[in-house]
């Protein structure tokens, strides 16, 4: 990798602007097999650490790729297909009405899904699954509702956590919500296997990769636990991040908790990008050549589900990574997914999304590279980070 792009790296470190960082990338022909850890993993004023290659890192939404591949493992099985209806095996999901606006008491309007919701609407978020944060209606829905009790014994569960109402029929919109979290839980049905074991068998174990490496229980491994990134939380009068002692929600798992397959994992990096050469390379351990090529294909069949992605698309403010507005993307079953020719360096079917605090991926097949990016602040899409992913791809596609 070029010495400028490590040198903007360590002046961004220097400056506060992040405390550390691992970048790896790989090609198809070995050639490129880049792997490097720079400045901090903790700024805890108890004790600083150094960031390192096998830091662990609280995924967020990268774990929604890692669900994607266990559902589409389910179809090479045969099991499912994209189009089968998930409502016989999801019945909290599948009772869930849709939320449509509020009357004039502002009482909630809630009416019926009269749609089938179908395997490729959770993948590709034209479910009506939303996060609260995400849709205006439901979060005045969700600020209505009374607190949930709290079970010391079970902890939180997809039902629990994401049984809100839809905000739109199946298929016809786009929204960024719970789907894979709906998903992960249709894989431990369909498998009868919770979605940490199914993980650590049939995606770690075929990479010859240890279940700790990739967990949705980090406190079960001690080593995994000793290695985890603390997280930083920028100050806003001097723009220098700082170490950020509050838990935070997304990133707190007991051994209780549900494995939410949309946001629950924590992984060493070196695991990750194994996935993601997996599949660049198409080595057929993950998936069959055919499934696989899902990944790399539009699925947004709607013409209103993909016109509501492209709308999202054109203010990605609240996106984490590197999202020029060409008005060329669609989803597919693992993120999205570069839909023409006019950017830059990325190709056609380039496969690319983030997690919440300012992690990016990407698989370019068309190209032959494949990258990961890690870092550790509180803040969502913290847009001085964004240079810094984008001066890591343009460093990596320059390698090309």
């Amino acid at each position: 990798m070029s010495s400028a792009f490590e040198a903007k790296i360590e002046r961004a470190i220097e400056d506060g602007t992040i405390a550390g960082v691992v970048v790896l990338a790989k090609d198809k022909t070995g050639k490129l097999n880049y792997a490097k850890a720079l400045g901090h993993a903790s700024l805890d004023p108890a004790g600083t650490k150094p960031m390192q290659l096998d830091t662990v890192f609280t995924l967020a939404s990268m774990t929604k790729l890692l669900t994607a591949v266990a559902v589409l493992q389910l179809v090479d099985r045969g099991l499912i297909t994209l189009d089968t209806d998930i409502t016989p095996h999801l019945p909290t999901l599948a009772a869930l009405p849709i939320l449509t606006g509020f009357d004039a008491s502002n009482a909630p309007i809630l009416t019926p899904r009269t749609t089938p919701l179908l395997v490729r609407h959770l993948l590709t978020h034209s479910s009506g699954c939303s996060y609260p944060f995400m849709q205006p209606l439901l979060d005045t829905w969700a600020k209505q509702q009374p607190p949930p009790p709290q079970n010391p014994t079970s902890g939180p569960t997809v039902d629990s956590l994401f049984g809100y109402p839809l905000v739109f029929e199946p298929g016809t919109s786009w929204i960024y919500g719970s789907g894979l979290d709906w998903a992960g839980k249709l894989v431990e049905v369909l498998s009868g296997t919770d979605l940490d074991t199914y993980l650590a068998t049939h995606i770690l174990a075929p990479l010859n990769l240890p279940a700790s490496s990739i967990t949705f229980y980090p406190e079960r491994h001690t080593l995994t636990t000793s290695r985890l990134a603390s997280f930083t939380t920028r100050d806003p009068e001097t723009n220098r991040v700082t170490h950020h002692a509050a838990p935070l929600a997304l990133a707190i798992t007991t051994p209780t908790r549900s494995a939410f397959g949309g946001q629950g994992a924590s992984a060493d990096l070196n695991a990750y990008i194994a996935v993601l050469h997996s599949l660049l390379v198409d080595d057929g351990k993950l998936l069959s050549a055919a499934t696989a090529q899902a990944l790399f294909t539009p699925l947004l069949r709607e013409p209103e589900a993909k016109a509501a992605l492209r709308k999202a698309m054109e203010t990605p403010e609240w996106v984490v990574g590197v999202v020029p507005d060409t008005g060329e993307y669609d989803w597919s079953p693992g993120g999205l997914l570069v839909d023409g020719d006019r950017h830059e360096y990325r190709r056609r079917g380039c496969l690319l999304w983030g997690g919440a605090f300012n992690l990016s991926w990407f698989i370019d097949r068309e190209a032959g590279v494949c990258g990961v990016f890690g870092t550790q602040i509180a803040q969502p899409a913290d847009p001085l980070v964004r240079p810094l992913m984008e001066a890591f791809e343009d460093a990596v596609y320059a390698r090309l």
